[in-house]
C-alpha cells in the first residue's frame, strides 16, 4: 500500500534562535576539499557561494564577510599549521578579529583522529567568544551553561568524519582500489604520457573487454615518446644535453585539445610544461628523468613501486631501447636490488684547488652587474675556468645554468685595484673626505649594533612569555609547542649574540684606518705588496659593492659605489682568449660558408677565431654534416691558426694591420 502524504511544515525549526547571533562582528566562512579533483564541484558551491548568501540572509553585510579559500585539495587530517587556510582562520580567532566562523559542516574543519588539532580549534574559540556556524546548528563554546555540551557535539562531529575517512575510505574503498589497481587495471590517476586508458566495458560485438581500464599505447603521443628516447641514446645518455636539445628543436607534444584520444578512451593528464623558447608543449628535465626509467613504457605494470605483471598492456619503447636509458639513470634494477648495469654519465669531479695556478679573486662577492635577464642588480658568480686557467665573474641566467656574459676577474680586479689605490690618495691628501669616511664607518657600526641589540632584547622577551605560558597551560600538544617555540628562541637568541660580538670586534676597524693615515703614504707606494686580504678589507670599508655594465662587446665600464654615496667609474678592456660570437657573426658565418668562401676570407672576416673554433660554431649551429658534406673552400693553415697567424696577414702594410686588428681582435 502507497504512503500518503502530508501537510508541508508551516513553522519549521529555526536551528539559530535558540541561540543568537553574533551579527556586529565580521564573519569567516571557511571552504576547504580533500582533493584538486572536487574543487569546482557541487560541494564547492554550497561551501562558498550558497554559504555566503546564507550568512547575508542572517543579518552579515557583504563586506563583513571573510572568505578563506586557500585549502582547496588539502586533507583535513592535516595540523592546523601545515594548512595555510586553517592557519590564517586561527589567527584571526586569536586576534578576536571575527566573532564566528561558518563551513558546510564541521568535518570540513577537522577529520582528526586524536581530536588533538580539534581540541586546539575549540580552545581557541571558546576563549576568544567565537561561535561556529554550520547550516543546522550554531556552536558556542563560551555558553554559560551550554559550552560543554556544545563542545561534546562538536568533538562527536568531528570524530564521525575522521572514523568516515579511516574506516570506510581508507578501509574499504581504498583496498577496492588496491585490488583493481593489483589486477593491472587504471584507478584514475594520472596516466603516463605516451598511453590512453580504455574504459569500454564490451566491444562493439558485445563481448567482454578484456583491456577494460588498462593502458593502449596513444599514436600521436607515443611516437613522440619513442623520438625522446632515441635522442636520448643519441646523445650517449646524457640527460640534460638532451633537454636542450628538445627544449630548443623538439620533437614537441601536440595541444591535448588538437589531439582528444577516441570515444571509448580517456587520457587525463596534468603536464603544463612549455619551452621557455619556442613556447610548445615538452617535458621538463625532471619530467624526462622520471620517463627514461619508468618501466610502464615496456608494459611492466607497478603498485606502490612494485612491479607486479611484466606484460600488462601492449609496451611502446623497445626493451633494448628502454634498457638503455634505464641503465643510465637508475641505481636500482626492475626487481629493486642493486642495478649491475647501472652507467651513468661520469659526473663532474671537482678538482683540487690548490691545483690552481692562480689566487682567487680579491673582490669575489662584492662585483654586482645589472646586465642581467630581468635588468636588475644580481651578484656577480665567481667561476674558474679549467680551459684559460683563470677565474671570470660571470652573470647566469634565470635558471642559473648559463652564463649570459663573463668577465676576466683578474682584469676586474686590476680596475678596482687602481680605483681603490685612487681613493687612498685622494683622502690622505683631502682632511674632509677621511673625516667623512671615518664616520662612515662608525656610523655604520653603530646602527648595526643598536638592531641587533633591540633583536636580542625582543627574542629575550618572547622567551620570557614562552616560560610564562609553560606555567598556565597543562595540554600536552600545547606545551610541546612552547617547548618547540622556546627552542628556536634560544637558537636565534644564541645567533643575534655571536652577531653583536662580531660588530663590536669590527669597531676595530675604525681604529685600524685611524691608526693606518701614518703609514698610508707607504702602503699607496708599495700598493703590489699588499696581501689580497688586506686590499679586500680596505675596499669594504671605503665602498659597498662594485658594478660592471658592458659598454660594447669588448669595453666593459667599472663603478664603484662608495660609503659616502660617490661614485668611481673606469672603462677597461680586458684580455680575452676566447672570441666573442654574435648573432650577426653566426649569420655571417653561414653566408659565408654557403658561398665556399676560402680558409683566407674566413680568417680575415673573424679575426681572433681559430680555424677550429670557425668550424666548430658552424658544425654546432648548423650542422656538421653540412659543412663535411658541402664545404669546398681551399684551406691553407692547420686548426690553431688565428688571422694574425697567417701569411696574408703579416704582409700587409702596419696602418691596415691595426685597422682589421682593431675591429675585431683583442688588445
Amino acid at each position: 500500500m502507497a504512503r500518503g502524504y502530508r501537510k508541508a511544515d508551516t513553522n519549521p525549526i529555526d536551528p539559530y534562535k535558540a541561540q543568537p547571533l553574533l551579527l556586529g562582528r565580521p564573519v569567516a566562512v571557511y571552504y576547504r576539499q580533500s582533493s584538486e579533483g572536487q574543487i569546482g564541484n557541487i560541494s564547492t558551491t554550497l561551501q562558498t557561494v550558497d554559504m555566503v548568501d546564507h550568512l547575508i540572509k542572517q543579518g552579515w553585510q557583504r563586506e563583513q564577510v571573510i572568505m578563506i579559500d586557500m585549502d582547496g585539495g588539502i586533507s583535513g587530517t592535516r595540523k592546523i599549521k601545515e594548512r595555510p587556510g586553517m592557519s590564517y582562520l586561527y589567527d584571526l580567532i586569536e586576534e578576536s578579529a571575527i566573532g564566528l566562523v561558518a563551513s558546510q559542516d564541521v568535518d570540513r574543519f577537522f577529520r582528526d583522529m586524536a581530536q588533538i588539532e580539534t581540541n586546539i580549534f575549540i580552545d581557541a574559540c571558546r576563549r576568544n567568544n567565537v561561535q561556529v556556524l554550520t547550516p543546522t546548528f550554531v556552536y558556542d563554546f563560551a555558553h554559560p551553561t551550554q559550552g560543554r555540551y556544545h563542545m561534546q557535539m562538536f568533538r562527536d562531529q568531528a570524530q564521525r568524519a575522521a572514523d568516515f575517512l579511516e574506516f570506510h575510505i581508507k578501509g574499504r574503498l581504498h583496498k577496492s582500489r588496491s585490488f583493481l589497481s593489483k589486477q593491472g587495471q587504471w584507478m584514475g590517476h594520472t596516466v603516463a604520457l605516451g598511453y590512453m586508458v580504455d574504459i569500454r566495458r564490451a566491444l562493439p560485438d558485445g563481448t567482454a573487454n578484456p583491456h577494460f581500464r588498462k593502458y593502449t599505447p596513444f599514436p600521436p603521443y607515443a611516437d613522440i615518446l619513442l623520438a625522446y628516447f632515441q635522442l636520448f641514446k643519441q646523445f650517449n645518455g646524457n640527460l640534460r644535453a638532451t633537454f636542450h636539445h628538445i627544449e630548443r628543436h623538439g620533437p614537441f607534444l601536440p595541444e591535448f585539445d588538437e589531439t582528444p584520444p577516441p570515444s571509448g578512451f580517456i587520457f587525463p593528464t596534468n603536464l603544463e610544461k612549455r619551452s621557455s623558447l619556442t613556447g610548445k608543449l615538452m617535458l621538463s628535465q625532471f619530467g624526462f628523468r622520471n620517463v627514461f626509467r619508468n618501466a610502464i613504457y615496456i608494459g611492466c605494470w607497478a603498485v606502490n613501486r612494485v612491479i607486479v605483471d611484466y606484460h600488462n598492456h601492449e609496451p611502446i619503447i623497445p626493451l633494448d631501447l628502454f634498457m638503455f636509458a634505464f641503465n643510465r639513470l637508475s641505481p636500482v634494477n626492475l626487481e629493486g636490488e642493486p642495478n649491475p648495469h647501472y652507467a651513468p654519465q661520469r659526473p663532474w669531479v671537482r678538482h683540487d684547488k690548490r691545483e690552481r695556478q692562480r689566487p682567487p679573486p680579491t673582490y669575489s662577492g662584492a662585483v654586482f652587474s645589472s646586465d642581467t635577464p630581468d635588468g636588475s642588480l644580481w651578484r656577480m658568480g665567481t667561476h674558474w675556468q679549467i680551459k684559460w686557467q683563470g677565474y671570470t665573474y660571470a652573470v647566469t641566467d634565470k635558471d642559473r645554468i648559463k652564463s649570459v656574459w663573463r668577465v676576466s676577474a683578474s682584469a676586474v680586479d686590476e680596475q678596482i685595484d687602481q680605483l681603490v689605490l685612487d681613493r687612498l690618495r685622494l683622502t690622505t691628501i683631502d682632511e674632509a673626505t677621511w673625516q667623512q669616511a671615518i664616520a662612515t664607518t662608525h656610523n655604520k657600526s653603530h646602527i648595526d649594533i643598536r638592531r641587533v641589540q633591540n633583536a636580542i632584547r625582543t627574542t629575550e622577551n618572547a622567551q620570557y612569555g614562552i616560560v610564562e605560558s609553560l606555567k598556565a597551560v597543562h595540554h600536552p600538544e600545547l606545551i610541546q609547542r612552547l617547548e618547540a617555540d622556546f627552542i628556536a628562541n634560544q637558537q636565534t637568541l644564541d645567533q643575534l649574540k655571536h652577531e653583536l660580538q662580531r660588530l663590536k670586534a669590527s669597531r676595530t676597524e675604525r681604529q685600524s684606518l685611524l691608526d693606518a693615515r701614518p703609514v698610508l703614504e707607504t702602503i699607496i707606494q708599495r700598493w703590489s705588496d699588499i696581501p689580497a686580504e688586506q686590499r679586500r678589507d680596505l675596499f669594504d670599508a671605503f665602498a659597498h659593492h662594485a658594478e660592471v655594465e658592458r659598454v660594447d662587446r669588448y669595453k666593459r665600464r667599472l663603478i664603484i659605489h662608495w660609503r659616502d654615496q660617490s661614485q668611481s667609474c673606469s672603462e677597461f678592456q680586458p684580455q680575452k682568449k676566447y672570441f666573442p660570437w654574435t648573432p650577426e657573426d653566426v649569420e655571417k658565418l653561414g653566408q659565408m660558408v654557403e658561398a665556399q668562401a676560402d680558409q683566407i676570407e674566413l680568417l680575415a672576416a673573424f679575426p681572433g677565431a681559430t680555424w677550429r673554433a670557425i668550424r666548430d660554431y658552424y658544425g654546432y649551429h648548423f650542422g656538421w654534416g653540412v659543412w663535411r658534406k658541402h664545404y669546398r673552400g681551399q684551406v691553407s693553415y692547420g686548426p690553431m691558426t688565428r688571422w694574425q697567424d697567417t701569411a696574408e696577414y703579416k704582409v700587409l702594410p702596419p696602418n691596415t694591420q691595426l685597422t682589421m686588428s682593431a675591429s675585431r681582435s683583442y688588445p
